[in-house]
């Protein structure tokens, strides 16, 4: 390896202790939460309500009759008595009394202020009947009404071009619902009326970003005299930036590599990253396994594994030609191999096939560039180099499909589904040119992200400093108890002192990398992998502490802490309080049992929301991510200008600006290049290349794996440094996939940055099970000006409303009703299903995994939301999850022309090596 003279840059550092970015970013729903509220039943809710009001008065006075009657019946003959018994009978289970001309008689013999209580009761009774009769009608008139508004948005290009590329089944099955006649709906019809309701329910209520379904804005904190949020409400039209699938992409360069004759016609590579050890070759052998064809969310995988091939004569000649010529042909090197000795071509391609296969010979023109502004026209561009017919038509057709996407955005809707299906259509032919007998690709072609660069986002940063970005700070006091990746960096930190000493230095990277999953961390991997953090008791189970940790025992330690002090303040709360509010005692008592931190930098990023409450500005926390810039990276490029600067030239500004002064911050891409959600420019000083990776940057700019070093100190603890830049290099993740899904090599050397994973779950540990319970629950809990948890409800399905064989939809809808206000939920709710991970009935009822389905809108006024719940329910196995809607409508900030809109924010703040505590005083 040759080593270049590469000094990292002087940068000033900040003492200011926690450091909050000056932008943040801002998701918008795509509709207006106005959009949805004609869907409420409102007249249909208010005969339900005066109907479950008479019904509960008329139960009340039913149980004082009843105990009114219980003397009279011995009072009287045997016919009297048989017609107060059943009169009795009749107002016990709370029915119209039947034989009515057999009561009057009795009726006259009996006290006057009875009969008269008999005769009210009954009078109401049967009003009540009258008042429950009109509720089919009522419901089928709003019914109509309602179906008409849910046409009419199923036009809007704001829910439609997002149905196009998100659902495009849904969407070519639309019309067969928006032209149905009047009336009863057919089965297929419901289906696709519920299928439009989810994306309506998605694009009004929620924020989850894609294509017109949610926009995208950069806000900025500034001075704004105490006003916590203001937008220019004329910002909302969005701009579209379409892209190709990098999925698609990825099926036609596999499609390439399946014939041997187009492979020679491609530069060939010795995998980066390899080495002579003794008599064999060592290298990291990458395998990839492909996902779901029919599938373009299903991402492909990568494998990898320390590897050694035996060197040969033959080896060393390829590596020696290789390194004399590197751009060289996969067919000229056959022949050249061919020319030089005794050799037949059929075996010469069996080995070289051979060496592709276990990845010691590469590819490079078939990698994608994640780090490209034009992915597809540079992929397109190392074709064309080529000067091969197979590759010209490639071209041909991939500048088609480049083409449509570029006039993708302006077009209307129609216009819109043409393109895309002709985008689909010159990506088949390139596929198909390829591999004639190729399964078709998937719908899902174009990958669309829409900005909102005129909304004009600003925050007062005195407020936020102040209040929710302060507040954010003291609460990653106690976030590394719930960072799943903390217990790896530990068992990482064991492993090193156990084999190199408290002071160690270990000069080859990747053999210890291979030895940590081989000697522990795979066992590690699966052991976690069944553990469960609480017994069938609800107990907390300690972590493994297969090293002896006295770290583990401390993250065991304030786990057991956060435990205690949440079960005492919730048994010293009323069972009527709706709030549990944790104080600044709870955060550092916590805090204080956490071992001392792995790393020197701490960097975090939330998605929160905003709620208004009268003069307070409350942020609601939905997630705790990594920070340094990662939540922004995937939407970079949709951002070129943002005020004088591209928002990507800020925030390499930015990651400067927090680095400490004796590292630096290189990025680790992750292999991945078949995913639009990697796709981002570098925003880093540096890139760490893997074995077997290639990297676009200068090469000044890459680490490679086998130049670094790793180390531990006492000051700094474990660490990754790089001689050649006598800095310490932390690896920063700017992907969107889960970092326990990446490769052994990305994986490891992740837990040497401040990547973080930690979902706050206050109640694990806390709540209590379920049981036999129609519903449980738990307040929601608050710290100074952040919501931490949202009022939750917990049910088994079994106890949810069910239509009842022949029963109407007024009564029906009604039932759901009664259920509602019998547990006390609020009208508007989110819910989701727990489902069983695996066979069903395994383990006690509330113990083993789970895997959530996404929280979906409820509002128990909407007869159409209501459907949709209960068919969310019949899939549930084991739990129905429903939390409140915070912030509610009437607390939204930001409003436009036509109504306030649904928004959530990603804020990101960053401690360096300098910074302190600046806590605040007072109570919240």
């Amino acid at each position: 390896m040759t080593e270049n003279a590469t000094v990292a840059p002087e940068r000033p550092l900040s003492d200011d202790g926690w450091i909050s970015t000056d932008v943040f970013m801002l998701r918008v729903g795509g509709l207006p939460w106005s959009a949805v509220r004609p869907l409420v039943c409102e007249t249909t809710a208010a005969w339900a309500d005066t109907v479950l009001a008479s019904e509960s008065g008329l139960r009340d006075r039913a149980r004082k009759l009843s105990d009114m009657l219980e003397p009279l019946v011995t009072e009287y003959d045997n016919e009297a008595r048989r017609v107060l018994l059943a009169l009795r009978r009749d107002v016990y289970n709370f029915r119209v009394p039947r034989g009515r001309a057999r009561l009057a008689p009795v009726a006259e013999r009996l006290p006057e202020d009875v009969r008269r209580t008999i005769g009210d009761w009954i009078e109401d009774r049967e009003e009540l009947e009258r008042r429950l009769a009109e509720g089919g009608e009522l419901l089928a008139e709003e019914l109509a009404e309602q179906r008409s508004h849910l046409r009419e948005l199923a036009h809007d290009p704001r829910l439609r071009h997002g149905l196009l590329l998100a659902s495009p089944s849904l969407e070519r099955y639309l019309p067969a619902y928006l032209d149905a006649a009047p009336g009863a709906l057919s089965k297929r019809a419901r289906k696709i009326e519920r299928s439009l309701l989810e994306y309506v329910f998605r694009t009004a209520c929620k924020t989850s970003p894609f294509s017109t379904l949610t926009g995208v804005a950069t806000g900025r904190f500034e001075s704004l005299a105490g006003t916590p949020l203001a937008a220019d409400p004329h910002g909302l039209g969005g701009h579209s930036h379409v892209r190709v699938n990098m999925a698609a992409l990825g099926r036609i360069v596999s499609a390439i590599g399946e014939d041997w004759g187009r492979l020679t016609d491609l530069p060939v590579a010795l995998s980066s990253g390899h080495s002579l050890d003794r008599e064999r070759i060592r290298y990291v052998r990458r395998t990839k396994l492909s996902g779901d064809a029919e599938d373009p969310a299903v991402f492909e995988s990568l494998r990898e594994e320390l590897f050694f091939i035996s060197n040969s004569g033959l080896l060393n000649e390829i590596m020696a030609l290789l390194e004399e010529e590197p751009a060289m042909r996969l067919g000229g090197l056959q022949e050249r191999l061919a020319a030089t000795g005794d050799r037949e071509p059929e075996e010469l391609r069996t080995y070289l096939q051979a060496l592709i296969r276990l990845s010691l010979l590469t590819l490079p023109s078939l990698d994608i560039d994640i780090h490209s502004d034009d992915p597809l026209g540079t992929f397109r561009a190392g074709l064309a180099a080529l000067d091969r017919s197979w590759a010209d038509t490639l071209v041909r057709e991939l500048d088609r499909a480049a083409e449509l996407a570029a006039a993708y955005p302006k077009a209307g809707t129609d216009e819109r589904r043409e393109l895309r299906d002709a985008v689909h259509a010159a990506l088949n032919r390139a596929l198909v040119s390829l591999v004639p007998d190729a399964a078709e690709l998937p719908p899902g072609v174009l990958y669309e992200d829409v900005s909102l660069p005129d909304l004009d986002v600003r925050a007062d940063k005195d407020l936020w400093d102040d209040t929710i970005l302060h507040d954010l700070q003291e609460l990653s006091g106690i976030l590394p108890l719930f960072d799943m990746l903390l217990p790896h960096r530990l068992i990482l930190l064991g492993f090193f002192r156990a084999r190199y000493g408290e002071d160690g230095e270990c000069d080859d990277v990747l053999k210890f990398v291979h030895e940590f999953h081989l000697d522990i961390y795979d066992q590690y991997l699966q052991a976690g992998a069944r553990r469960q953090d609480f017994d069938e008791q609800g107990e907390y189970v300690p972590l493994d502490n297969w090293l002896r940790m006295p770290e583990i025992d401390a993250l065991n330690g304030a786990r057991v802490e956060l435990i205690g002090r949440m079960r005492q303040a919730y048994a010293a709360l009323p069972s009527s309080a709706e709030e549990l509010v944790l104080d600044d005692d709870f955060m550092s008592a916590v805090a204080e049992k956490l071992p001392a931190a792995v790393h020197r930098l701490d960097s975090r990023s939330f998605f929160l929301q905003v709620a208004r409450q009268g003069d307070r500005t409350l942020g609601v926390v939905n997630r705790s991510y990594s920070g340094l810039t990662l939540l922004y990276s995937r939407f970079l490029h949709c951002f070129q200008r943002t005020g004088d600067r591209a928002l990507a030239d800020e925030l390499r500004e930015t990651l400067l600006g927090v680095c400490p002064e004796d590292a630096v911050l290189a990025e680790l891409t992750g292999g991945y290049d078949s995913t639009n959600l990697n796709l981002h420019p570098s925003v880093t000083e540096f890139e760490i290349v893997c074995p077997g990776e290639s990297s676009s940057r200068p090469e000044a700019e890459c680490i490679r794996v086998e130049e670094l070093r790793i180390r531990h100190s006492a000051e700094k603890g474990l660490y990754l440094y790089c001689p050649r830049l006598d800095r310490t290099v932390i690896p920063v993740y700017l992907g969107f996939l889960m970092p326990l899904a990446l490769p052994e090599v990305q994986r490891a050397l992740l837990l040497f940055s401040p990547t973080a994973m930690a979902p706050l779950d206050l109640w694990q540990g806390t709540d209590e099970p379920l049981g036999d319970s129609s519903v449980g629950g738990h307040p929601r809990v608050r710290y100074r000006d952040l919501v931490l948890a949202r009022h939750t409800w917990k049910m088994k399905p079994s106890h949810l409303p069910r239509r009842e064989k022949g029963q109407g939809d007024a009564d029906w809808f009604l039932s759901w009703q009664r259920w509602r206000r019998e547990n006390g939920l609020p009208k508007r709710v989110f819910a989701a299903v727990d489902t069983v991970l695996g066979a069903r009935g395994d383990g006690p009822e509330e113990t083993g995994p789970t895997h959530p389905t996404k929280p979906q809108y409820v509002d128990f006024d909407n007869f159409f939301s209501l459907q949709s719940l209960d068919h969310m329910a019949t899939r549930a196995e084991r739990r129905v999850v429903m939390t409140e809607m915070l912030p509610g409508p009437d607390e939204l900030w930001l409003r436009g022309e036509d109504g306030a809109y649904v928004t959530e924010q990603t804020v990101e703040i960053t401690r360096t090596p300098r910074a302190g505590s600046d806590r605040r005083e007072g109570e919240a």
